[in-house]
Parts: C-alpha cells; structure tokens; sequence
C-alpha cells in the first residue's frame, strides 16, 4: 500500500481483499488493515488527549479517527473469517489485528467478537484450528479495555464452565460405554484445556474487579476441582493452575473450603515408600475407602492435588491460618519422610522401600510410577519453600521437620553411590586421598558413560530440598545461629548427626551440576547472613585469632565456631570445584562467589597453605586462552576471569589473612597473571585487574617485603598501569581504575621508582587533570598522592606544584559544586605537603591567584565549602606565612561577612576561627585590628543581630584573645570587664557579646590566674542574673558555665553555693550554668571530672522533683551528660531514684527518663548502660502519660543509636507497650464556653510508639512481630492527621521491607484510606487547604505504593478500590501530581 493510502485507507477495498483466492493478497490486505486500524487507535487517543471528539467517517475511507459501526462490523467479520484460512501466516497476522481491534471498536463489536470465538472453541468440529481461536480468544481477554471486561466476562464465564462440564462429561461416558473414543476424547481434552486457560486468563485479569466473575466463583471453584480427577495429566495440571488464580480472587469463607477439600483428598493417600506401605496396610485392614468425587484416588490425584495445594500457597499463602499450615505440613512429610531418602552409598538399601502408594500405582509402569514419586516429592518441597517464605512465623513449629526431610532428600541418589559419604575427619581425609588417585576429569567421565537406564530424575527432588533449605536461610537470616548449631539425624539409619552448615558442605559434591550450583548458593547465602549477623552483635563468629572461647562462653554470646575444621572443609570444596577439568563454569563460578564471601569471615579462607592452593587454582582460570577448544566457553571464561579477579581483591584487602602469607603466595603465583590481565580485551577485566594492583602496593608494606621485592614489584605495577594510564580511547572505568592504581603506586612504593618512571606517572596526572571526563578522577588521585607525600619526604611534589594549583584555582571557577569540593579537598592536601619550607621554588602571584578564588566562593549559601575554602585558606597561611597580605585582602572581607550570617556552624565556624586564629600567630593583622573588625559587625546598621550571631562573634573575638601575649590578654579581659560595666542593659547586644566573650575565654585560659578577674567576673555575672532583659541573663549563664571550665575552683563552688539558696528563675539560670559546665567539660579531651561529681549530684538529686519543668529538664540534661563522663557514679543513682518511692515519684522518674535519653543520645558506651535498661524500661510501666511519653522517646533514642541496647527486650518489655500504647485513645472534652474543645492526651503517646516502631524496621527488624503490627498500622491510618501521615511513611517504606506481611492486611487498609483520599476540602483556603491537598496526595502514595505489591491487587476489596480512585476524576489531578514527583 503506498504511503497516501496509508494515510486514508479505503476500508472497502481491504476487506474485499481479504477473500481474494491468493494467500499472498489475503495477507497483505489483512497485514494494511491491521497497520490502518492501529493509525485509527493512535489519531482517536491523540484526539481524545486534546478534548475534541474525532470525526465519524463512512466506508470509503478518508483521513479520519472513527469508523462507523457498519464498517466495525465488516472488518470484525472479516478478522474473524480469516482466523479459518488456509495459511499460517495470514491467521498469525489475524490474531494480530484482533488485539488491535479490540481497542478500537465498539463494546457492542468486541461481545460479537468474544461469544463467536467462544463458540468456535467449543465446536467440536472444529478441532483444526481450536488453537487459533483458542489464541484469538486469550488475546481478546487480555487486550479488552479494563471497561468492558465485566460484560465480556458475563458473556465468557458460563459457557466456558458449560464446556468443562460438557467434555468431561463426554470423557466419561466414552469410557463407560466401551466405545472406542480416543478421537472424541481427545477433542474433549482440547476444549477443556482451552476453557481452562481462558478462565485462567480471565481470573487474573478480572477476577477481583468483575462482579459477573465474582457471582460465579463458587462454580468454578467446583468445576476446576473436578478436572483435579482427570485421567490428563495436562488437564490436572492445567486445573491446578486456575485454581491458583481463582484462590486470589474468592473470599476467605471459600478460601477455606477449598483448602480443608484438599486436605481432606491428600489425607487419605497413604504415603510413599516404606512408611507409605505401613499405611496401606493398616488402611486395607480398616476397609479404609480412598475416594475423589466418583474416582479411585490414584497416585496421579495425590500428585495433582499436592500441587494444587503448592500452588494455593504460593498466591495466597499469607491467608492461610495455623489451622491449615498444622494439617498441611503433616501430611506433605508423608510424602517426604526422611527414612524413604536413600543413596547409594546406605548399605541397607532396599529398592522397594521407595517404591510407590502400596497398590495406587497398581497398573503402570515402574519407570511411570518413579516420575510420579519424584514430581509428588518435588510438589511437596515447593509447597514448603512457599510456607516458609510466605508464612514465616505460622510455619515456626513444624521448621525442624521440614528441615529434617529437606536434608535428608537433598542426598536422595538412590541410583548412585558416591563412595565417601562419611562425616567424620577420617571419611575427610579418605577424600583427600582418593583425589589424589583419581583425577576429577575421570570421576566426570564416569557420570557421562552412566547408562540411560541408571539416569533418573531424583535430582530434581534434590532440587525442591536444596530450595526449601534456602528458603529456611533466608527466614533466618537476621539470626542464623541455629543452622550452626542444631543437630539433625539426616543419614538413613544413622546414629550421627550433623548440623545444616555442616550437611551444606559435605554435599558440594553433587554430580547434578544444578544442584550442586544450588546448594553452594545456599551456604553462601547461609555465610553471608551470618557474617552480617555477626556484625550486627547478634552472634559471635569465633576464630583462631578471634577472642577466647571461655570469655564468650561466659558472655553468653551465641558463638558460631569456623575454626573446627569448617573453613578449611569449605576451601577443600571449592577448590574441588575450581579443579574439575570438565565442571560446569556455573560450579565454579560459585565456588569463587562463596570463598569471596568466606574472606569477610574472621581467619579468612585460612593459613598459608590454603591461601598457595586457592590462588594456584586461580591462576589456572586466568591463563585460559580463548583458543579453538575454548572457544565456545570464551564469555564464560571471561565472567570466570572477572570473578576470579574479585575474589584476589576481596584476599588482599579484606585483612582477615595474615599479609606474609598473602603476599608470599601473590607475588610468584599469581602477580604476573594479574599483570597480564590488564592487556585483555573485556573492559571488565581490565578494570577489576587494575583493582587487584592498587591493593597490592599496601600488602606489600603490610608483607614486611624486602627491597628488592618492592623494586621488583613496583617495576611490573609500572609496566602494567603506565600504557593504561596514557591511552586515551578508553571506557571511562579503565580510566579512573588506571588514576586510582597509579595512585597507590606512587603513594607506597615510590623508593622503588626511578626519577624517569615518577615524571611520566605526573605528566600523565597532569594531562588527566585537564581533561574534562578525568578531572574528578584526577584530583582524587593527586589528594591520596598528597597524602602520601606529607609523611614521605622522599616523596617530592614540587615537579607538579605550580601547574597543579594552577588547574586546581581554574577548576574552583567551575559551576559543579562537587568538583569545587574536590578541587578544594585536593588544594589543601598539595599545600599541606609543602611543609616548613613552602617558600622553595613557589610563585608568589600564584598563591595570590589562588587565594582571590578562594575569597570568592566563601558564602552562607553553602557552608560546606566555606569551611573547605576557609581550611584550604588556613593551610596557606601557614605553609607561606609570606601570604599574609594576600589573606588579609582577599579572604578577611568574605570571613568577617561570614562571621555575621546567623547560619554559621560547625564545621564552617570551626574552620573560620582556625583561621582568624592563624592569622593573629602568623602577624598577618593585629590582634586589636581584628578584634576591632569583628565587634563592628554587631549592629551596624541598627539592627538587632540574632543570638547565633552574637555567639559566634564572641567565640571568635575569645578565640584570637586567646593566642595574643598575655599581657594583651590582661589588657582585654579587664577591657571587656569595664565595658559590661559601663554598657549595663542600654546596649544589650554589647553586654551579651562581652559577656560571652568573657565566658569563652575561660573556657580557654585560666582566668583565675589573673588578679582579681575571677572575682569581678562572679559579680558580673551574678548582677546580671537580676537583668530585666532576658537575654543577657541567657548570655550570663552560659558565660559563667564556660568560665568555669577553665577556673573549676574559682566559679563552680558559688555556682553550687548560689544553687542551694536560689529558686525559681535564678535557679533555671544557675542549671544552665552547670548544664553548660558539663557540657563543655564533656568536649575537652582528657578532661576528668570525677572530683567534681560528688560535689554536683546532691544538688541535681535535689532538684529531680522540683515542681518546674524547665529545672527538671535542665537536672535531666546534667544527669545525662554526666552519666556519660562518669557512668559508674551516676547510673546506680538513675536507678535508685527511678524506683523509689516518694510523693513526687511521678516526677522525679520523668527526670530519670530524660535523663537516660540524653545519655543515649550523648553516646555514652552501651556495655556501661546494658545492665540498667530493665530497670528504665520499667518507666513504660508507669501510669502517668508524661512518663510513659518520655519512656517512649528513650526507647526511641535507644533504638536510632545504639540498638543492641535493647534488641534483647523488645518481646517482653517494650513491643506489648508499643501495642498497646499506640491504640491508646483518651479524648476528653473541654467546655469553653461558646464552643467545645476535644482534647486528646493520649496523642503524644500514639506518635511516640508509632516513632518508636518506624525506628525498629530499619535498625532492627529483626525484634519485631510484622504481622502482629498490622492491625495497629490499619488503625493508625484512621486516625488524626498528623498520626496518619506518620503512619504513611512507615507503610510505604514497608513496602521494600516487609511486602507480605501488607499484602495480607491490605484489605484492612482499604476504608481508612477510602476517607482520607476522600476528604473533604470544606471551606479551607490558603495554607490550610493546601495541607488538605498533601494529606490527600500522602493517601494516595500509599495506595499506589501497596497495590505494586506482588499479590495486592489479588485482594479484591484494596483492588475494587484502586479501580475506583484510578476512575476518578476527581482524584485524576492528585494521581498526576503524586506520578509527577517521581
């Protein structure tokens, strides 16, 4: 069709060309129509995005968006016709072009379109081409719009269960007249297995959203377990699967029925194998009946039914109850009981032991009757793997016995004798023994010459054990201590036990590659988890150089010995695996993958020994060649390189190996090799080779390597970075792996460079440096190199200095904010290495280039680089004290700017007073001129500057104060003294400065060593107290607490004499003196105050119960910080005063709850505080709301910073009040006289414990019951807004976390979501409408969020929901906005 009537298709002459006699015309006028049906849908959807209506147009064409209903009609008629034709071809392009119809035609046309194909399925005549209509109609149920899928499915649903009903039917009676029918039968069998996959497909696609479907879920739950009893093996199978399906749609009432129906079939199975028989015999004793339906209950049923039931608990396994996982289990050990897995190797092995069903198999073959055994073992196993996973805590009780038989069947080889399934040291070393007789090469060879007869299917038993075992790994994994340390009995009639590690490693020997894959992936994952375990103190992996088993035997800790032969069994595995001349790459590739994960482990992969065996096997992976033999494998081999270089890495650098022995094995084994690697072809390679010789430089340092090692070594790292590191057209990861590695070089083994070798290595540093894809990569590069250089003399920089600042000042003009911050990190580092002597060889105009840039980025809108530029300033300065001047004038205007932005802090302020500090040494400006500078800019323009300000100007006017001579200083401290005097409450802001510059000083210089200024500072501070504005008195405080750390017997005993005998607002004042003190005390090293304690604590005892809140929180403040200096002395005190019982005990144990929470949050040592948290977490006891609150809020401190506080008392003390409190409702109403005020006391509670909760599932899940919350949740999302958004936040990142315990409480979520989408705007305005929108939009993110959940939407309540939002227009504009910001 040419390009013009592509654009107006003439529907008539199309269609009269799809009953042209050619095939060739058929196809083509079908293939156009299809192409001009799929303009129409596109034109009509652009149209409708537009909001104009398209045109109607008639039958002869035309450029137009909507055929008219008669020309619909045609083209549906026509389509159809064609799925009849002759030609594959042009039926495939029929097909085609009836998904695209289906979106374009009318609801009228595509019910025309759903009954025809129906009864075209269902024709018995037409079994030809039954698989096309069948096609034509799964792809009508797939592509119809979400709109008319309920009528679609009224027309579809009970025909199609009328023609389950109706073949089977024929089936039976075939068979019961004797007429031989198998035509007939196999006619019947296609219509049913069609029906079944439409239903399936209808099920998945409407099942929860279809009310036609909905009304009939009962039949088809019948019928579809009817086809359970099919002598078809593919019907039953078939029938499983839609039973599956319509399990995610049916309510829990059928949900029920259907799993008790089930159970009720399996349980009159007997069995298999030797207990199986047991059974049988006692059941034909009894008369015992075994009926399905009208049907014998074969062996097949049994089959079908277990995987039916797998199927059911793979979708919907989190609706399941106890009830049905405590009969479930039971009966799927029948068929897996351990005592029927056998190998080869048992010597009491009796074929007919795993033989089938006592007589259910009675009538088929032997070899019919062993696939029947293994896919019934299989489906059982599945169906455990899904229970674990899915339902984690309900399966908890039956756990060892499923890991009993997956043991036990993951060595099921009946057919195979493997020669050294012994367990103990000496079957070991008889393995050891016979590799060294027989090569792996030859065992392989055996496996291949097995008969077909020997061959079997038991490996995929083995599998579905190996996969269940993986699960329990991953259900464990926050704590996998018991899959260490539990014993089970898993050899056939053996009195020895091992445990599943154990069973893990002695099983890599699995001649089934695939099972041998899986069961090294599943140890590893076991290693894995357990090392993260570890390092979240949940158990202790002990070693040979770990810690002494005594101590931890007396800790109490769960210790999980690698020593006892476990490390080294594991490397003697793999290395069989690396070994096998004919192995798979997947077997060696894990083997690798698990050694890597090994040498996190502590002692690594083990001694010297084992470190030579590992990286000799690793040489003889890199040294394949991708020659004619190894052709086909040269991906693989290539992947098998690149984890081969991996694993080396993770050896070098992971320090858990002794670095002699590393590097003694290294260097003639494998470092050529490495080297050579560097030249390969695979980007991948390259890059993670030149990974492995950055790491080498340090092992040689760490090795103790001789110098003529590190002359040899430096010399093959130079000769293999060099070319990379000068060749340009390279992938950008080679580049920056190249920078790193000849990093390392230079930094470590630069004595071992010629002069030549180091100026090549610069000048390609320098070339990077300018080249815009390498300059980040560069400038780190040059950073570690500067590094280096500072504590190497011999390292010289000056070749590159001038040119590398240069670049460096260049590179600060640049607009990317992160390579002014590593330009600035760098620039710091170069100057730093020209030491005392900077003078030597340096551009005075470059520095003053440098610094100008400096000064011009400093500003309060990024503090991070004011405190880089500041620092980089300060190095300057003092490396060249000669760029005073240029200091002075570029970087002083932009500091004392600075120093007035009430966002100035921490490490931006740190800095700049570094600098002012240098600067006052170093004579670049005097101590007056500076001085005078920063107390001009407090009000300079009449304004009132803000505390912040005031603060940092007097910490910097103490701090330059503080280097001046001492008579200067004694000059200014009675200066400033007489200018409190004098300013008094006229000039706030100056007295305020004064004060605390007096204060910070002190905290500086020993003030009382200076005459008379101690004492007329007490006074000072003591009248300002009486001040009537506030905030001197503010200022006066925090002047005395500061003072007093410099001059603790001068000011701190009138700071307890003057406690005892005030009250009330000078008491709060004299608090936050001693609350400052401590706290000031606290950031000095080395400061002990253990003296002073004894003094302080009766005072803070004192005021524990005082009446008002702010004393109170000021004592808790003190008790906390002092609890973290002196934790012995105070936490007994913590603990008396938070039991004993006194008038104000209410009170008094608030102040102890604040108090730990401060501790907490001070990151006082959690061994100090471990023994006292019982007590604390008493408080949650409490009856008073403000101390439940604040117990709330130290469990929360304890959970974000130190989690293993409490880990251990989450079940008993803290989870049931978490419960309970974050239900809690107390409203109470307040009549205040026009109106009424509804008071809620119990909110503060709410949030807390829901805080509290949130915190949990990221620092440790692991202590916490999911599906336990999910009620709590489903309230807390009905309850006032401000609970409801926390709890959406908690909720969508549950999502990542926790999806099925969600999935499962989904319905639940459905109606106080419903509300809040819903709400209300009312007659709100402004802001407050505004928060209303958010609140909607939060609604939304969760709904959305919930219903990607694997298995959400099976939920029909939350699914009917969705659909209903997604449909509205009105909540159209908040989806948007909600899709917008992601």
């Amino acid at each position: 069709m040419s390009r013009g009537s592509f654009n107006n298709p003439n529907y008539n002459d199309l269609l009269k060309k799809t009953e042209h006699y050619d095939k060739d015309e058929r196809y083509m006028a079908i293939s156009d129509l299809c192409e001009a049906l799929k303009r129409n849908a596109a034109q009509a959807n652009s149209a409708e995005a537009m909001g104009s209506p398209p045109p109607t147009s008639g039958g002869t064409g035309g450029n137009t968006s909507r055929i008219d209903s008669q020309t619909e009609r045609r083209i549906c008629s026509a389509v159809l016709s064609l799925l009849d034709d002759s030609s594959n071809d042009v039926q495939t392009v029929a097909v085609k072009t009836l998904s695209v119809l289906l979106i374009t035609v009318q609801e009228e046309q595509v019910v025309e379109i759903a009954e025809r194909l129906c009864t075209l399925v269902l024709d018995q005549s037409k079994s030809d081409l039954r698989d096309v209509y069948a096609i034509g109609l799964k792809t009508l149920v797939e592509t119809v719009p979400a709109s008319m899928g309920n009528i679609v499915s009224q027309r579809l649903i009970g025909r199609l269960v009328d023609g389950i009903h109706t073949n089977s039917t024929t089936q039976k009676k075939g068979k019961s007249t004797g007429v031989s029918s198998s035509a007939e039968d196999k006619n019947s069998e296609e219509i049913v297995l069609a029906c079944l996959n439409v239903l399936t497909d209808l099920l998945t696609r409407f099942g929860s959203t279809a009310n036609s479907i909905t009304l009939q879920h009962e039949p088809l739950l019948n019928v579809a377990l009817s086809q359970l009893a099919s002598p078809r093996p593919v019907v039953r199978k078939r029938a499983g699967t839609t039973i599956g399906v319509l399990a995610t749609a049916i309510s829990d009432t059928l949900l029920h029925r259907l799993v008790e129906r089930i159970l009720d079939q399996i349980d009159k199975a007997e069995g298999l194998g030797k207990s199986g028989k047991k059974r049988a015999r006692k059941a034909h004793t009894s008369d015992y009946q075994r009926t399905l339906s009208t049907s014998d209950l074969r062996s097949a049923d049994t089959r079908s039914l277990i995987r039916t039931m797998c199927t059911v608990s793979g979708t919907v396994g989190q609706r399941l109850n106890q009830g049905h996982i405590d009969r479930i289990v039971p009966i799927f050990l029948r068929f897996c009981d351990p005592e029927d897995a056998v190998t080869g190797d048992d010597e009491d092995y009796d074929s007919d032991e795993i033989g089938g069903d006592a007589d259910g198999m009675a009538g088929i073959s032997e070899e019919a009757a062993a696939a029947m055994q293994v896919e019934l073992r299989e489906s059982c196993f599945a169906g455990f793997e899904s229970f674990v996973l899915r339902c984690p805590a309900l399966i908890q009780p039956h756990l060892d016995q499923i890991i009993h038989s997956s043991l036990a069947y993951m060595r099921f080889d009946p057919n195979y004798q493997y020669g050294d399934e012994g367990d103990d040291d000496e079957a070991m070393e008889e393995d050891e023994e016979d590799d060294e007789e027989f090569s792996e090469e030859d065992e392989y060879s055996e496996d291949d010459d097995m008969s077909d007869e020997e061959d079997d299917d038991n490996w995929k038993v083995r599998r579905s054990a190996i996969r269940t075992l993986t699960s329990v790994v991953e259900a464990t994994k926050h704590d996998p201590s018991k899959l260490w340390i539990a014993e089970y009995a898993w050899r056939k009639n053996s009195d020895k036990k091992a445990t599943v590690a154990g069973a893990l490693v002695n099983r890599f020997k699995e001649r089934e590659e695939n099972c041998r894959v899986d069961i090294i992936e599943c140890f590893t994952r076991l290693l894995s988890f357990t090392v993260s375990a570890a390092s979240a103190g949940v158990l202790v992996l002990a070693s040979s150089s770990s810690m002494d088993d005594d101590a931890l035997a007396a800790s109490g800790a769960v210790v999980v010995d690698l020593r006892s032969n476990v490390s080294s069994a594991i490397v003697k595995a793999s290395e069989k695996q690396l070994s096998a001349k004919k192995g798979g790459e997947r077997s060696k590739s894990s083997a690798i993958g698990l050694m890597s994960t090994l040498c996190l482990a502590p002692g690594g992969i083990g001694g010297s020994e084992q470190i030579t065996s590992v990286l000799t096997h690793v040489k003889s992976i890199l040294n394949v060649d991708d020659d004619s033999k190894m052709r086909r494998h040269s991906a693989n081999s290539k992947s098998l390189k690149l984890e081969a270089l991996c694993l080396v890495r993770i050896m070098v650098s992971c320090k858990k190996h002794d670095p002699t022995h590393i590097k003694n094995a290294l260097l003639p084994i494998l470092l050529p090799e490495i080297c050579q690697c560097v030249k390969e072809d695979w980007y991948k390679v390259i890059a993670e080779a030149l990974r492995v010789l950055l790491e080498v430089p340090n092992l040689m340092i760490l090795g103790s390597a001789s110098k003529p090692e590190m002359d040899e070594v430096a010399n093959s790292l130079y000769v293999a970075i060099e070319p990379r590191l000068a060749e340009h057209d390279l992938d950008q990861e080679i580049k920056e792996c190249a920078l790193s590695a000849s990093a390392s070089l230079l930094s470590v083994l630069h004595a071992s460079l010629s002069m030549e070798q180091k100026n090549r290595i610069y000048e390609l540093l320098l070339e990077r440096l300018k080249n815009e894809t390498t300059r980040i990569a560069a400038i780190k590069t040059l950073s570690k190199i500067g590094d280096a250089a500072q504590s190497n003399d011999d390292l010289d920089l000056s070749p590159i200095m001038n040119e590398t600042l240069g670049q460096l000042a260049l590179l600060l003009r640049q607009q990317s904010r992160r390579l002014k911050q590593t330009s600035l990190e760098c620039l710091e580092t170069m100057v730093l290495c020209l030491g005392s002597d900077g003078d030597v060889g340096m551009d005075d105009g470059l520095f003053d280039s440098v610094l100008k840039d400096l000064g011009d980025i400093i500003s309060e809108t990024d503090l991070h680089i004011c405190h880089l530029s500041l620092s980089a300033s300060n190095s300057i300065l003092k490396a060249r004290p000669s760029t005073g001047p240029s200091v002075k004038n570029h970087i002083l205007p932009a500091a004392l700017t600075l120093s007035k932005s009430p966002l100035l802090q921490n490490p931006a302020l740190s800095s700049l007073l570094v600098l002012l500090e240098e600067m006052t040494t170093s004579k670049a400006i005097t101590f007056d001129n500076l001085r005078d500078m920063l107390v001009e800019q407090i009000d300079t323009n009449g304004s009132k500057s803000s505390k912040q300000v005031i603060s940092n100007l007097a910490e910097c006017v103490a701090t330059i104060a503080a280097v001046a001579p001492p008579a200067k200083q004694n000059t200014f401290i009675k200066n400033t003294i007489s200018a409190i005097k004098k300013s008094g409450d006229g000039n706030a802001q100056t007295t305020q400065l004064n004060l605390l510059v007096s204060g910070d000083l002190g905290r500086k210089v020993d003030l009382s060593s200076m005459p008379g200024v101690a004492d007329s500072l007490q006074q000072i501070y003591d009248q300002a107290f009486g001040s009537s504005n506030e905030d001197i008195k503010h200022a006066a405080a925090l002047a005395l607490g500061r003072a007093s750390v410099g001059a603790i017997d001068a000011f701190l005993p009138g700071i307890l004499t003057a406690l005892e005998k005030s009250s009330g607002k000078k008491q709060y004042l004299l608090l936050s003196s001693l609350r400052e003190f401590i706290h000031c005390y606290r950031e000095m090293e080395g400061g002990d105050l253990s003296s002073s304690v004894p003094l302080i604590l009766p005072h803070l005892e004192k005021n524990c119960g005082n009446d008002e809140e702010g004393v109170r929180s000021m004592v808790a403040e003190c008790l906390g910080s002092l609890a973290c200096l002196e934790p012995k002395m105070i936490l007994p005190v913590l603990q008396e005063l938070a039991t004993r019982e006194t008038p104000k005990k209410v009170v008094v144990r608030w102040t102890v709850g604040s108090a730990v929470k401060f501790a907490i949050g001070g990151h006082m040592s959690p061994n100090e505080l471990a023994p006292f948290m019982p007590t604390f977490l008493g408080l949650l006891q409490e009856d008073d709301l403000a101390v439940k609150n604040i117990a709330l809020l130290m469990v929360y401190s304890a959970v974000h910073h130190t989690p293993q506080l409490v880990v251990g008392l989450m079940k008993e003390q803290i989870l049931p009040q978490i419960y309970e409190l974050a239900q809690l409702n107390m409203e109470r109403r307040i009549d205040l006289g026009p109106f009424k005020h509804t008071v809620d006391d119990a909110l503060p509670l709410r949030k807390a414990a829901l805080s509290v909760f949130a915190t949990c599932l990221e620092k440790c899940p692991s202590s916490l019951d999911i599906p336990a919350f999910m009620p709590v949740v489903a309230k807390a999302l009905a309850d006032v807004e401000d609970v409801q958004l926390q709890t959406h936040t908690i909720v969508i990142s549950m999502c990542s976390r926790h999806p099925i315990p969600l999935v499962a409480a989904a319905d639940s979520f459905v109606a106080p979501l419903e509300k809040t989408v819903n709400k209300k705007k009312g007659q709100k305005t402004g802001t407050e409408l505004e928060r209303v929108y958010e609140w909607i939009k939060s609604g939304l993110r969760v709904m959305i969020a919930v219903s990607k959940l694997d298995g959400a939407m099976n939920n029909r309540k939350f699914a009917e929901f969705v659909d209903r939002i997604n449909n509205s227009s009105k909540h159209g504009p908040f989806l948007q906005a909600v899709e917008d910001e992601r």
